[in-house]
């Protein structure tokens, strides 16, 4: 009381059925799960996942240690007793105490005796058995982004019943919290409406940072670079599907059910084949789930100029692509009945130096001469379209044909409308042999790991991955992954409209409907292999974020809320399309620029498939070109 009286000692009476003392608590596990210790899933109330730890709080990483809500429940009496444990190991393998192990009797007696009283406390306070089959549809399961009960079981009886495809689906743990509350629930909940035993993996990826952060606390500048580091490229398959198929027989197996298997499976199956589309995981994950969304049409700055592969050759003879492949895209949102988020509100190339623009001014001629709208406005005219950029601006190319896409609902509504004409898509299914039959156009054995499958013929739609799909039949597809980094933010007022870039340094930048700004771009990341995913580095966020806040100077207000990676593909500038030389029936439908343009290549094969050609000139992509 700040005038210095008494304040009398209130009481206030609740009627309740029942008192539920620490319900629902889980422990912080983010930290050593980023840093890939082992977890385990701990049986308490719904479910959760605790660290794997020694009595001393030593994990399944050498010199980590863990101790406390970071690991698991048990009390404050319990991460006493363990901290000092892992204290004294911490220290004797810096050399700073006794050369033996010791588990002095002053600790590890409070220790038995604080476990046995935790012990004793979740006995006599268990709550009953957890169902969730009672829980109201409009309750909430994700408050960040507001999902509820409903809308998730929805999700679940329509397919879509791994946490992975939940979250693209409904956006649940893309909040400020990033799943910290709602991921055990969601986890119980697919549980109990598929029977499916719970498993470690299924919980999502730990994504930095471990709690929002400013901005402009992470942007620093770094060097630019061109061309990527050689990225590791191993199987990622999750136990999403167990269950043994009968032998099957289809016109075309398509391999691969990102972004591109699923536009195949949509044309193929339009077109009046029996199309198997098949994933060793769960459809649209990797670099389809992991994309930004960007609906580019004009050249990225690394595929013009002194930083392009092969002299940018390969690159420029795409552009004639991208315009027709948005068009399809509009054409197949119309089709789906389904809101894409497809904005085509132009793109914007900004330069901050008069290099900058004598770049884009070459690029926009080059662009031109392929049939692509696109001019240089100077720093007035960007101003006028885009206030919010940096007033340090020059310029920009001005490209309108480039737009977004929802990337979390493009792929399920395209594979929705395959299976709707008679597509099959079976996922948990990983590809092991190929065999070709004998005698031209035959057809192909593939031995799967839940199933063999007939195929007359065979699309090789898997990404990063093809070269390994066609090293089964001694093919040699000169294709590589590169891991690649996106951030988002929280929520924001409007800032702009357009897709951005940057002339010289790598960017991509754009507001997504939630409000968020998504920035990508091409900064590298890097296989974990204790996490077995594609991470983001320090260091890529920090030049990623110093190069969008030079760009977009309110960003730096504005909280990261999570940083992911994606596999990328990397090839010359170009698609490899068609079918292989000297293997009938086998073909090839990879991009780099996947997403823009997985309807005009899911398109084209389709038509040398049912057609025997194309109405457009694919020399260019053919496989011949490397051989």
């Amino acid at each position: 009381d700040a005038q210095g009286h008494a304040v009398a000692a209130t009481a206030r009476r609740i009627e309740v059925d029942t008192l539920c003392l620490g319900y629902g608590f889980i422990p912080s596990t983010e930290l050593a799960r980023m840093l890939g210790c082992a977890h385990r899933l701990a049986p308490r109330h719904l479910g959760h996942l605790a660290t794997v730890t020694q009595e001393d709080g030593a994990t399944s990483l050498p010199g980590v240690f863990v101790v406390g809500d970071g690991a698991d429940l048990g009390g404050s009496r319990v991460a006493l007793a363990r901290g000092t444990l892992a204290g004294t190991a911490a220290a004797r393998k810096l050399g700073l105490g006794a050369a033996e192990p010791a588990k002095p009797a002053e600790v590890l007696g409070p220790l038995r005796r604080a476990e046995c009283f935790q012990q004793a406390l979740w006995s006599l306070y268990a709550p009953p058995p957890v169902t969730l089959a009672a829980v109201p549809d409009d309750t909430l399961l994700c408050r960040c982004e507001e999902i509820t009960f409903g809308s998730v079981r929805e999700q679940i009886r329509a397919g879509n019943d791994t946490l992975a495809a939940l979250k693209r689906n409904t956006r649940l743990g893309m909040g400020r919290c990033q799943a910290r509350y709602c991921a055990a629930t969601a986890g119980r909940l697919v549980a109990e409406l598929t029977g499916s035993p719970p498993d470690v993996e299924q919980y999502f990826a730990p994504r930095p940072p471990a709690k929002p952060v400013a901005a402009g606390a992470l942007g620093f500048e770094k060097p630019e670079w061109s061309g990527h580091r050689p990225a590791i490229t191993p199987n990622l398959a999750r136990p999403v599907a167990h269950a043994p198929f009968a032998p099957v027989h289809t016109d075309v197996l398509v391999i691969g059910a990102g972004v591109l298997g699923s536009c195949l499976g949509y044309y193929l199956s339009k077109a009046g084949q029996d199309v198997t589309v098949v994933d060793r995981d769960d459809i649209n994950l990797q670099a389809s789930g992991a994309n930004a969304g960007s609906l580019h049409v004009q050249l990225l700055s690394f595929d013009f100029g002194a930083k392009a592969q092969d002299d940018g050759g390969p690159a420029a003879a795409t552009l004639p692509l991208g315009p027709m492949s948005v068009r399809l895209w509009q054409e197949i949102e119309g089709d789906c009945a389904e809101d894409l988020e497809i904005k085509i509100t132009g793109g914007l190339m900004v330069a901050d130096s008069e290099a900058g623009m004598r770049f884009l001014e070459a690029k926009a001629a080059l662009e031109r001469s392929h049939g692509i709208d696109a001019q240089v406005i100077d720093g007035t005219e960007l101003r006028r379209l885009s206030p919010a950029l940096s007033g340090k601006l020059l310029g920009a190319e001005l490209c309108p044909m480039e737009g977004k896409i929802n990337p979390l609902r493009a792929t399920y509504a395209v594979a929705r409308r395959a299976r709707e004409q008679g597509a099959r898509m079976l996922r948990g299914c990983d590809v092991q042999t190929i065999g070709a039959l004998p005698g031209d156009g035959a057809g192909f054995v593939v031995r799967t790991s839940r199933g063999t499958i007939h195929a007359g013929r065979i699309v090789n739609a898997s990404g990063a991955w093809s070269n390994t799909i066609g090293r089964m039949l001694g093919v040699t597809i000169p294709v590589k992954g590169a891991p690649l980094q996106m951030i988002v933010t929280e929520p924001a007022p409007p800032l702009v409209n357009h897709l951005v870039a940057h002339a010289d340094r790598h960017l991509s930048l754009k507001q997504a409907a939630s409000g968020g700004l998504i920035v990508g771009g091409g900064w590298t990341a890097a296989f974990h292999e204790d996490m077995r995913l594609n991470r983001a580095e320090r260091e890529s966020i920090e030049g990623n974020l110093w190069v969008a806040c030079h760009v977009l100077p309110a960003l730096r207000g504005l909280h990261m809320v999570r940083c992911w990676a994606g596999m990328n593909v990397n090839i010359d500038g170009a698609p490899i399309l068609g079918e292989v030389p000297g293997h009938p029936g086998f073909y090839n439908a990879v991009t780099s620029n996947g997403y823009t343009l997985a309807p005009i290549t899911g398109r084209l094969v389709t038509d040398l498939i049912v057609h025997g050609r194309t109405d457009f000139d694919i020399t260019p992509f053919l496989i011949d070109r490397f051989l």
